[in-house]
């Protein structure tokens, strides 16, 4: 087992977020756990800890570069410098479309999802330095390598995470810090509730896990999975990427169906691409 490393993970109150925390915690590493919902988080963390692990809490609106200074100080204190940094930290809007989203939602989307994952990275940088390298994810969503109509602020947020991701893996090489955004599909996490909240009926719902050519929702620990690898020595010689977890999704979006692909299905779960677009990652932020 390798020597155990100071992780922080945003968005740990919930969903991904939480999964990911205790992964880390369960392979031997000492996890900074970040949101804003201080009640869910202590109970992550104590879990955590009741479990055998190790873990601090740092309750922090990482929209607020004080806060996020602040959180990142306590933890560097309380677990030493960073060396894996897991930007989760999302929140999802209405489907509204761009004519009819209030600026105040668009506001807060690309606040939380962008603007949040670019503090928590400036925030980390001189202690990745401070720990001679290390590795940062970032979590991004199919809908940052697709878009479809209606979740404008939620699809440029997640282009922009990508973005965001890339550039930190050109300006991070040379300190020999790896940056790699992973995108997931439909994850069955609370904030697939958000996501589906149209959809009443068991048929509808089987309509998003028609959208894969693996027909089922995600579930957080196989996007955990993924994050783990990317934080690994198997990983070594891989930066730069936004690695999607989603089932086949883009696959057969890229690839529509033949008349036969169609004719095999029950009509619940046939023409739903287009009432719920590419999908929306199931991460949650602020500790929804």
């Amino acid at each position: 087992m390798s020597a155990p490393r100071t992780v922080w993970v945003t968005g740990a109150a919930s969903g991904m977020g939480t999964s990911h925390a205790r992964r880390f915690a369960a392979i031997g590493d000492r996890v900074g756990c970040w949101d804003v919902n201080a009640e869910a988080l202590e109970d992550v963390v104590a879990g955590i800890r009741a479990d055998g692990g190790e873990a601090e809490a740092a309750v922090a609106d990482i929209t607020e570069w004080d806060a996020v200074q602040a959180g990142a100080a306590g933890l560097r204190e309380a677990l030493g410098p960073a060396q894996v940094v897991i930007a989760n930290a999302g929140v999802v809007p209405s489907g509204d479309h761009i004519e009819n989203l209030d600026p105040a939602a668009w506001r807060q989307v690309i606040d939380v999802n962008l603007t949040g994952g670019f503090l928590t990275a400036k925030a980390a940088i001189p202690q990745l330095r401070e720990a001679g390298g290390g590795s940062m994810v970032m979590i991004s969503s199919i809908c940052g390598l697709v878009a479809s109509s209606g979740y404008g602020a939620y699809n440029a947020s997640k282009h922009g995470v990508i973005g965001l991701a890339r550039t930190l893996a050109h300006e991070l090489a040379p300190l020999g810090v790896r940056v790699n955004a992973v995108c997931p599909g439909w994850v069955r996490t609370p904030m697939f509730d958000v996501s589906a909240d149209d959809a009443a009926e068991p048929e509808d719902l089987d309509a998003f896990t028609s959208m894969n050519l693996i027909e089922r929702m995600v579930e957080p620990g196989e996007v955990t999975d993924a994050v783990v690898w990317l934080t690994s020595p198997q990983s070594s010689m891989v930066t730069g990427i936004a690695l999607p977890v989603e089932g086949g999704l883009l696959e057969k979006r890229a690839w529509p169906e033949t008349e036969q692909d169609q004719a095999s299905r029950s009509p619940a779960r046939t023409g739903t691409e287009s009432r719920f677009g590419g999908g929306a990652s199931g991460h949650t932020q602020r500790g929804s």
